[in-house]
């Protein structure tokens, strides 16, 4: 019995090593890959809504580095709440933009996949709903 329980641990921790890897996105993607991506698929976004959701997201993606540099180069660190009176001023001035890109029924379901999005807490964990 002792025998047959260590082959078979063996056979599965060797398939798992040799094996193919996990079925899903790469590290660091996400369940779908890079948001545009992502919001082709969940909302239909047709080609001239991705170059500009693209343009919208790499601009929010530049102000936030620019505000970090700040920050970096200023040697303060902001406070939590500072950061998240950040972050709801950015998103939404996304969702301002993005009001003039997508329908009425593209926003909504935005708004809906963003409510259920992992909120990252200051330790990188993704744990939390939105709120």
């Amino acid at each position: 019995m002792k025998r047959t329980l260590m082959f078979a641990a063996l056979a599965a921790s060797t398939s798992l090593a040799f094996g193919e890897p996990p079925p899903g996105p790469p590290p660091g993607m996400g369940r779908g890959g890079p948001p545009v991506e992502m919001l082709t698929k969940d909302l239909g976004l047709n080609e001239t809504q991705q170059v500009e959701v693209k343009r919208i997201f790499d601009a929010r993606h530049a102000q936030m580095e620019a505000e970090r540099a700040q920050f970096e180069s200023s040697g303060t660190r902001p406070t939590h709440e500072q950061m998240d009176a950040k972050r709801e001023a950015a998103d939404a001035q996304m969702r301002q933009q993005l009001s003039g890109v997508l329908t009425t029924e593209q926003l909504a379901k935005f708004d809906e996949l963003r409510k259920r999005r992992p909120v990252r807490t200051r330790t990188g964990d993704a744990g939390q709903q939105a709120p």
